[in-house]
């Protein structure tokens, strides 16, 4: 009987703690489902489609506009009037050196100081063409400006003095308004215009701005706009031309743009000497005439009594042909003097490094430019002989 109570207490011992493991043994698979199950809901959960949620559109930037005003050049603004458009040219004062510019039937044009040469605003695009006689002749487009994707409508264009930088207004997808100011110049390598650059605020707007002009002898430029101008009229600013573009910096974003739409000219006078200086400079300028006299007939001196004005003039066979080939190479010579003249003020410009080509291409430009001058004398000579051969018999 002891012996059986014995093993009844040993089994039950055994039984209690195979029990408790057991017990333990199931809480861990009780665990384990629900974290199991909490794991799937999860994943189901995350691969539900997710809300999407109303795209709110945002009001489109104009960044080209926005990237100008920060770049808005500074710029000393002496004056302003508001004219009727049609009246701007008779409006600006300027001194002969700068050339004259014209309203024409499809554009307006450029024509330098001498008057040999003409740049003219018509179908979109600027051509130029040279004095041959009385008469401009050998029109041809300007390469390298017109393209109908980015810049089209080119017209109000203005040659600087030293023959090579041109200003002029056009519209296209590198505008910010109706018409905007450009700038390009003249590579005499490849004999094309390099790509236009917009010269930006505050001379371009979302409004037309035409008709940048520079004085170099007096210091003095203009342009007209029509921004904030009612219908047919423009406001004609004038201007103090850098020679260094120079920007504004540390400027409030809200002046900054009043800066750029140029809303009140005297928050550009500074202490006020610069603009009272070039309003003295105004007043002394000799306008050049609205429209500038033809000039001269071309001469030919055939002897002291004698002397030629037209190829109809001539007697001797082929001398009026002769005559006309010996303008355009006059023409030619002209137009070799002013790459000369470009050349050499590049030349005062220029880096130590960069003088060595501009050299070499002044000394080849001098040795054409003999040849052609040493050409017309020998032609000048042939038919003034064979004239006068004919008038002495």
């Amino acid at each position: 009987m002891i012996q059986n109570s014995q093993f009844i207490m040993i089994n039950s011992y055994l039984c209690f703690h195979k029990h408790q493991e057991l017990m333990k043994y199931l809480n861990r698979c009780i665990i384990f489902a629900a974290v199991a199950s909490l794991t799937m809901a999860a994943s189901a959960q995350s691969k539900k489609p997710a809300t999407k949620k109303p795209v709110v559109e945002e009001a489109p930037v104009d960044t080209r506009y926005e990237r100008m005003i920060q770049n808005t050049q500074k710029v000393v603004f002496i004056d302003s009037m508001l004219v009727p458009r049609s009246d701007m040219l008779s409006k600006i004062k300027y001194t002969p050196r700068t050339g004259i510019i014209r309203a024409e039937q499809q554009g307006y044009s450029y024509q330098n100081e001498i008057g040999t040469r003409k740049i003219a605003a018509h179908d979109g695009k600027l051509h130029e063409s040279m004095l041959v006689g009385n008469t401009f002749m050998n029109e041809d487009e300007l390469k390298g400006l017109y393209s109908p994707s980015v810049i089209d409508s080119l017209d109000y264009p203005f040659l600087m003095n030293d023959g090579t930088t041109l200003y002029f207004s056009a519209k296209g997808s590198e505008s910010i308004g109706g018409y905007d100011i450009f700038v390009t110049r003249y590579n005499a390598e490849t004999h094309t215009f390099l790509r236009p650059e917009n010269i930006g605020m505050p001379f371009n707007s979302k409004g037309d701005d035409i008709l940048y002009i520079i004085d170099e002898e007096s210091n003095i430029g203009y342009f007209a706009t029509t921004r904030r101008q009612p219908a047919g009229y423009v406001c004609i600013y004038t201007f103090i031309p850098n020679e260094v573009r120079q920007v504004y910096n540390e400027t409030a974003p809200g002046q900054l743009k009043r800066l750029a739409d140029i809303e009140r000219i005297a928050d550009t006078w500074g202490d006020g000497r610069e603009r009272a200086e070039a309003l003295k400079r105004l007043e002394n300028i000799n306008p050049q005439p609205s429209n500038l006299n033809p000039p001269p007939s071309t001469t030919f001196v055939i002897n002291d009594q004698t002397i030629y004005t037209s190829a109809s003039d001539f007697k001797a066979v082929g001398n009026g042909e002769r005559y006309q080939q010996l303008l355009v190479m006059q023409n030619q010579l002209n137009n070799m003097e002013e790459e000369l003249k470009t050349a050499r003020i590049n030349y005062s410009r220029a880096s130590a490094a960069q003088r060595d080509q501009l050299g070499r291409e002044i000394l080849t430009l001098e040795k054409k430019a003999a040849q052609q001058e040493h050409d017309i004398q020998l032609m000048e000579q042939d038919i003034r002989y064979s004239e006068n051969q004919l008038l002495n018999h």
